[in-house]
């Protein structure tokens, strides 16, 4: 089953209890154009109102795109400059610190030269699934330090 950017809308919507008209006016555009959106009448928005959509609704944008569960590279299916469009709205606050941006760039490109030092595809897909759970638990530890505070 193929599953609509505007289905998880419409579910998250409604799941948060805002009515077509309240969350319009939240995302700033017409309720007819996110009833458009909804039904699959009307697509490619522009990314400004995917973010204020993904953002207002706590979507993630793999489980927007319909891709959060396939176990495919999601690499592939998302580009890397709309992730870090993403991130960096979610996060702007923190990456417009000059020094904070330096260091995210000094681990892409450390992850990055490491492909050459680890030639045998399979050990370096197990270095690649290191580093995600390694990232993934501790992005889980700091959010939960933010939740204590």
């Amino acid at each position: 089953m193929e599953i609509r950017v505007g289905e998880v809308i419409k579910a998250k919507r409604e799941e948060k209890k805002y009515t077509l008209a309240e969350f319009a006016k939240l995302v700033d555009i017409s309720p007819g154009y996110l009833s458009q959106l909804e039904n699959g009448r009307k697509a490619n928005p522009k990314l400004e109102i995917v973010l204020k959509i993904i953002r207002e609704l706590d979507i993630d944008i793999d489980m927007l795109l319909g891709i959060e569960a396939s176990g495919e590279n999601l690499n592939y299916k998302i580009p890397p400059l709309l992730k870090l469009v993403i991130a960096k709205d979610r996060n702007s606050k923190v990456l417009e610190d000059k020094e904070v941006l330096k260091k995210l760039c000094g681990i892409i490109e450390r992850l990055l030269e490491n492909k050459y030092l680890i030639e045998d595809s399979a050990l370096y897909e197990l270095f690649l699934e290191d580093i995600f759970i390694q990232i993934d638990t501790t992005l889980k530890r700091y959010m939960a330090f933010q939740i204590i505070k």
